[in-house]
């Protein structure tokens, strides 16, 4: 199982969240462009950081059990 969880503007896109705010997925072996893919940030058009275990990671990444994605919204601004 992997965790993932959304940040800022894309929270509002989970799927279903634990009691921790994480959704729960079947994502080992996939890559985190994958699992994006399917998920409802799919059809946005926000540009967002990856982290896997709190490392900044490109989207190639595989995803193994007990991962931990985290997905951050670019900030801008000035």
């Amino acid at each position: 199982m992997v965790k993932v969880k959304f940040f800022g503007v894309l929270s509002a896109k989970m799927p279903e969240k634990d009691n921790e705010g994480y959704w729960i997925t079947e994502a080992m072996g996939k890559t985190v462009r994958e699992l994006l893919d399917s998920s409802p940030i799919k059809d946005t058009n926000i540009k967002y950081n990856i982290f896997v275990n709190n490392e900044r990671r490109d989207p190639s990444c595989v995803l193994e059990e007990g991962d931990i994605l985290t997905v951050i919204p670019l900030l801008a601004g000035g």
